[in-house]
């Protein structure tokens, strides 16, 4: 007979009573479970995958458009990341003044998922509305692009609040959230006719048996494909 399991929420408390004297931020903790996972050798299941329902382009622009009637450079320079760059909501809370390189329109993103540093590239168009804000975070001596009132990131459970509550106003029914923008732009510079390798460098998206093609491939050799084909996207 096979011992029973306690629930889920039973578990999760008793990690937490662990845990939590420690005080574990969202990056610890997902390297505890990805290390449990490892060392109980717990393989993921191969469920169905579904795919997201994208805003079509009157949705994304009045999605944006209620972002810009409220006048918050912050949310305004953050939701335009996410869209342009497909960057994961974890990746964009982590990005920090000095990450941005506005010469070469890139942005560096630190340990990203894979335990792998990276650029994404972002359109020649928005940079100079993210050089007036990054002058104003540098001035305010902030460590990170997007802080709190208290001088602290952005949580993953904020950048995912603002986003619901923007879908909201722009009466959107459709379910918003910021790894739906990932899918949007990477769909829609599919349909640029940007293909593999070229897509997934500009993603982040490689799988291990893909990385002898990065070797030949440097970030500049796609700007160009990338950068034309933004000229098109909904939101300017």
């Amino acid at each position: 007979m096979r011992p029973q399991h306690p629930s889920p929420m039973a578990m999760a408390k008793k990690l937490v009573r662990l845990l939590r004297p420690r005080h574990p931020d969202y990056l610890y903790l997902k390297k505890v479970f990805q290390h449990t996972r490892t060392l109980l050798r717990v393989k993921p299941g191969k469920g169905k995958k579904r795919l997201p329902e994208l805003l079509t382009d009157e949705e994304l622009v009045a999605f944006y458009e209620a972002v810009w009637h409220t006048r918050q450079p912050t949310h305004m320079v953050m939701i335009k990341l996410l869209l342009f760059t497909g960057v994961r909501n974890a990746e964009l809370a982590s990005v920090r003044v000095k990450d941005v390189d506005l010469n070469n329109c890139q942005l560096r993103i630190e340990q990203g998922k894979g335990e792998k540093d990276r650029y994404v590239l972002f359109p020649k168009t928005f940079r100079g509305e993210l050089a007036q804000y990054l002058g104003v975070q540098k001035k305010a001596g902030a460590t990170y692009l997007f802080e709190s009132n208290r001088c602290q990131p952005y949580s993953t459970r904020r950048v995912r609040q603002i986003i619901k509550q923007y879908a909201s106003v722009a009466g959107i029914e459709k379910r918003v959230y910021p790894h739906l923008f990932r899918h949007q732009v990477i769909t829609y510079l599919t349909k640029k006719g940007i293909v593999s390798p070229k897509l997934q460098l500009l993603s982040g998206h490689a799988k291990e048996k893909s990385l002898a093609i990065y070797q030949d491939l440097a970030l500049s050799d796609v700007a160009g494909a990338y950068e034309e084909a933004m000229r098109t996207f909904p939101v300017r």
